[in-house]
C-alpha cells in the first residue's frame, strides 16, 4: 500500500513540475540536490561566523554557546550573520513564528489547489491528495476502521501535515525547528491527551469510559486501582509522544551542529571528514522529519482509538 501511494505521489510530482520523462525528473532532482547543498553551505557559513563571534579572549571558542544559540528559542530572529537581528513584536518568539509560517504554508498550498470542486484533480492537487490517501489508507483506516476513521481523518491529516511542515521549516538554515522545543511537542501531546478523554466521554459516556478500562466482573477495589493505572497510562503515553518527537528533532540538529563544530575544535582540515558526514546527516534529517510525523500521527491514532473503542 505504501509503495502504491509512493508511485502516485511520484507521478503527481512529475505532473506538477511538468516533468515529461525520467530525464526531466532526474534533472529536476539534481537542481533540488544543488539547492540543498547551497542551503547547507549557507548553514556552514553561518555556524562558522557565529563561532568566530563567540571567541573568548584567550582565542578559544565557546562551542556550547554556538550550538545552543542555533536551537534555543528567543524573541530575536537572526537571518544572516553580522546582520542586526529582527526583534519580534507582541512577545512573539522565533518558534511561534515558525508555527505561524508552517500554518500559512499549508493554507497557501491547499486553498489554491482545491479552490474549485472537481472530480478530476491535476497538478499540485494530485500530490496533496496522495498525502491524504496515505494518511487514510496507512494510518487511520487500519487502526480505526472505515466507520470511525472517516470522522477522524481530517484531524490526523492536518496533524501529519503540520508536523512535517514544522520539521522541514526547521531545516532551512535561517530558521529554527519548533519541534526541537519541548513546549511545542508538549502542547501537541496535551491536545492528544484531551482528545483521548473527550473522545472517550463522547463515545462511551463519562462512566462508560472508566468502566471500559476494567474487565467485566472485576471487584470494585481492584477496579479503582485499574482505572488509576489506565488513566496514568494515557498520560504517560501522551508524554512519551512529546519526548520522542522533541528528542529526535533536537538531537538531529545537535548532531549536525556538532559535526560542523568539530572543524573549529580540532583543526580546519577536519572539514574533509566532518562536512561529508554533516551533509549525510542533513539528508537523513529530511527523511527523519517525515518518519517522526508518521510515528506521532500513528501512535496518536492508536491511543485515541483505544479510548473510544469498547472492549
Amino acid at each position: 500500500m505504501i509503495i502504491s501511494e509512493f508511485k502516485v505521489s511520484l507521478i503527481s510530482f512529475c505532473q506538477f513540475f511538468r516533468c515529461r520523462s525520467w530525464v526531466d525528473l532526474t534533472s529536476y532532482c539534481r537542481k533540488v540536490i544543488l539547492a540543498l547543498l547551497a542551503m547547507f553551505a549557507f548553514f556552514l557559513t553561518s555556524v562558522s561566523l557565529q563561532a568566530s563571534e563567540h571567541t573568548s579572549d584567550d582565542g578559544k571558542q565557546d562551542i556550547a554557546t554556538v550550538l545552543f544559540h542555533h536551537v534555543k528559542n528567543s524573541h530575536d530572529l537572526e537571518l544572516f550573520p553580522y546582520v542586526p537581528p529582527i526583534h519580534l513584536p507582541f512577545g512573539v518568539t522565533v518558534h511561534d513564528l515558525m508555527l505561524l509560517l508552517a500554518s500559512l504554508f499549508i493554507l497557501a498550498i491547499f486553498l489554491p489547489a482545491f479552490r474549485k470542486p472537481t472530480l478530476k484533480v491535476r497538478g499540485l492537487a494530485v500530490f496533496l491528495e496522495s498525502i491524504v490517501l496515505f494518511v487514510r489508507n496507512d494510518i487511520v483506516y487500519p487502526v480505526m476502521g472505515k466507520k470511525h476513521g472517516e470522522a477522524w481523518l481530517p484531524f490526523f491529516t492536518t496533524l501529519f501535515l503540520f508536523i512535517v511542515t514544522i520539521n522541514y521549516v526547521g531545516l532551512i538554515p535561517a530558521f529554527k525547528a519548533a519541534t526541537g522545543n519541548i513546549n511545542v511537542t508538549g502542547a501537541l501531546s496535551v491536545m492528544i491527551l484531551a482528545l483521548i478523554f473527550v473522545g472517550g466521554f463522547k463515545k462511551l459516556g463519562p462512566v462508560g469510559f472508566f468502566t471500559n478500562m476494567c474487565p467485566e466482573g472485576t471487584p470494585k477495589v481492584i477496579g479503582f486501582f485499574l482505572v488509576g493505572i489506565e488513566t496514568m497510562g494515557f498520560v504517560i503515553k501522551s508524554t512519551v509522544l512529546s519526548i520522542r518527537l522533541f528528542a529526535n528533532m533536537f538531537a538531529g540538529h545537535m548532531v549536525l551542529l556538532s559535526l560542523v563544530a568539530l572543524i573549529f575544535i580540532i583543526t580546519p582540515y577536519f572539514a574533509v571528514v566532518s562536512v561529508p558526514f554533516a551533509v549525510f546527516t542533513y539528508i537523513l534529517e529530511i527523511v527523519i522529519a517525515v518518519i517522526q510525523a508518521f510515528v506521532f500521527t500513528l501512535l496518536s491514532c492508536v491511543f485515541i482509538n483505544m479510548a473510544v473503542s469498547s472492549h
